[in-house]
């Protein structure tokens, strides 16, 4: 019995060690939130330059106002909190897949635009959001970044729920 104790201890120390070592620090964590509102604020203004859709246009320029403020919240957040952004994995597969994303977006046909873009932002969105649920609120250890990750989550759904009613209308 005594062995069996001994080897769950083992076991679940070694889960514990492996989990943190995937566990994102606050400066990766910020570098992503960053990250990602780049790539929305690109894909919005592609959006407001290329859509003949109004409500997809209005949804653009929104996308482009309020990623652009939460940009600087989170770059005013690092400075002030002394939290030096850094890359990791998490941000480099983000920054790759709205590469590929926007790719998509350029290449989409004048009448197919307005579809793929609000098929792009429902996407971005809920990546960002089951992030966010899953992993960037849980891990994030400064008081101020989490409470400016659980702001950004409200914001993130509205988002969301405003492209998928977009996206419906353009069925």
């Amino acid at each position: 019995m005594r062995n069996y104790h001994i080897s769950v201890i083992a076991v679940v120390s070694v889960l514990l060690f492996t989990i943190n070592c995937f566990a994102l620090e606050d400066a990766q964590i910020t570098q992503l939130m960053k990250t990602a509102n780049s790539g929305e604020v690109d894909a919005a203004k592609l959006a407001v330059k290329n859509s003949k859709n109004p409500s997809v246009k209005t949804f653009a320029e929104k996308m482009v106002k309020e990623h652009t403020e939460n940009g600087e919240k989170v770059k005013t957040l690092s400075k002030d909190e002394k939290i030096k952004m850094s890359s990791s994995d998490d941000e480099k597969k983000l920054k790759a897949d709205t590469k590929e994303k926007m790719k998509g977006l350029k290449k989409a046909k004048e009448n197919d635009f307005d579809k793929a873009y609000m098929g792009t932002q429902v996407a971005m969105h809920q990546e960002l959001l089951d992030k966010l649920d899953t992993k960037l609120i849980p891990e994030a250890r400064n008081p101020a970044l989490k409470s400016y990750l659980q702001e950004t989550r409200a914001h993130v759904q509205n988002h969301l729920n405003d492209a998928k009613t977009i996206q419906n209308e353009l069925q």
